[in-house]
C-alpha cells in the first residue's frame, strides 16, 4: 500500500535518524535561526568542501546537480527515503503516479528513480543537511570542490570513460573542467567507490573524506564499480554550468516540464530553454525553520525539524567521539 502524504513519519525512522552517524571531521555545529532559512555558520574552507562532496563528486553531471539541489530540503529527503523503501516495487508510470500524491520538491521526487542515492541521503541526514547548507551559501565553491576532486581522480587513474559513462575535459590549465555524462542518455549507472583511495593520497588529514557504502557493497579491484543501469526517462533535468563567470546549477526546462507533468498534479508550467536553478525559499523554511508547505504539520515531522535545528542529527567521526559536522572554520 502506498504511503499517504498525510501520514506521520514512522517512529522507527525518527529513531534511526537520531542515531545516524557520519565519518565527517568534527567542528562546531551548524546553527539556524528560528523561522528563517539563513544559515549563521561561517563559510567552509576548500578542504572542508572537498571532504563534504567526496562521495558524490564522481557522479554523472545530471545526477550530481539534482543531488545538490535536493540536499537543500533535508526533511523532504528523509521522508522520501523512507517512502521509497516502502514502495520499492514501483517503477515507471506507476512510480510517477504515486509521486503525484507527494508534496516534495521536484529535485527530491526525481531521486526516487535512483533509490540507492536517495536512501544514502536519507540515512546520512546530517551529511545531507551540511551539503545543502554549502550549496546555498557557497554554490560555486562547492562545485569547484567537485572539479578539484575529479581532476585528482583523473590524475590517479580512477576516472575514465567506459561503457557506463563518458568522461571528457574542457578548457586548459586552471580553467580545465571535467564533465561526466551517461554513456547512454537513457540509462544511468551510479558509481560506488572508496573516497580514501579513488582520489589518490588525501591532501587534508584533518578533514578526511566522508565515505558511504551501500548495503552489500564489497570492495573489488576496480576503483569505481557500477550497479545495474537505471532508466532515466524524464527524471534527469538538472545540469552543471562549469566556469564562465562562476559555477552554477541549471535546469533543462523541456525535461523539467515533462517530469512535472508526470509527477505533479498541479503542474502548469511551460517554460523552454535552460534556466539557472534557484531554491524555493518557502519550502526551505518549512524544512528547517518552521512553516509548512501543503499543510503537512504532523507532530513527528515537527520533532524531526527541531532535531535538525539543534544539530541533533550530527554523527561521529569514524572511531571518534566528537560531533561530525563539517566545521565553520579551517584548522
Amino acid at each position: 500500500m502506498l504511503a499517504s502524504k498525510k501520514a506521520g513519519m514512522p517512529s522507527r525512522l525518527i529513531a534511526s535518524l537520531l542515531t545516524a552517524t557520519l565519518a565527517l571531521p568534527a567542528a562546531a555545529p551548524v546553527a539556524y535561526a528560528q523561522n528563517s532559512s539563513q544559515q549563521q555558520a561561517a563559510k567552509l574552507s576548500q578542504a572542508q568542501l572537498e571532504a563534504l562532496v567526496a562521495p558524490i563528486a564522481l557522479y554523472p553531471d545530471p545526477l550530481v546537480s539534482q543531488v545538490l539541489m535536493a540536499s537543500t530540503y533535508p526533511l523532504e529527503v528523509a521522508e522520501a527515503s523512507n517512502w521509497i523503501k516502502s514502495n520499492s516495487k514501483l517503477k515507471g508510470d506507476a512510480l510517477n503516479q504515486a509521486l503525484q500524491q507527494q508534496n516534495w520538491d521536484a529535485s527530491v521526487k526525481s531521486l526516487a528513480s535512483f533509490a540507492p542515492v536517495l536512501e544514502m541521503m536519507g540515512s546520512q541526514l546530517s551529511w545531507t543537511q551540511q551539503l545543502g547548507n554549502a550549496v546555498l551559501a557557497q554554490q560555486s565553491e562547492t562545485m569547484s570542490a567537485i572539479q578539484a576532486l575529479r581532476a585528482k581522480a583523473k590524475q590517479a587513474g580512477s576516472l575514465e570513460s567506459n561503457s557506463q559513462q563518458t568522461v571528457k575535459t574542457q578548457g586548459s590549465g586552471t580553467s580545465q573542467t571535467t564533465i561526466i555524462e551517461p554513456a547512454d542518455p537513457q540509462v544511468l549507472y551510479v558509481p560506488t567507490y572508496n573516497p580514501t583511495v579513488v582520489y589518490g593520497a588525501w591532501a587534508y588529514p584533518a578533514y578526511p573524506p566522508y565515505a558511504y557504502y551501500p548495503p552489500g557493497y564489497v570492495a573489488g579491484t576496480a576503483l569505481l564499480s557500477f550497479g545495474i543501469g537505471m532508466a532515466v526517462g524524464a527524471a534527469l533535468w538538472g545540469g552543471c554550468h562549469w566556469g564562465g563567470g562562476g559555477n552554477s546549477l541549471t535546469i533543462n526546462n523541456n525535461n523539467f516540464n515533462n517530469f512535472n507533468k508526470n509527477t505533479n498534479n498541479n503542474w502548469s508550467g511551460n517554460r523552454s530553454g535552460n534556466d539557472s536553478w534557484k531554491p524555493d525559499q518557502q519550502r526551505r523554511n518549512a524544512n528547517l525553520g518552521g512553516g509548512a508547505v501543503g499543510g503537512n504539520r504532523d507532530a513527528e515531522r515537527d520533532q524531526l525539524r527541531q532535531n535538525l535545528q539543534r544539530g541533533d542529527l550530527s554523527g561521529n567521526r569514524a572511531g571518534g567521539d566528537r560531533a561530525g559536522n563539517v566545521g565553520s572554520a579551517d584548522r
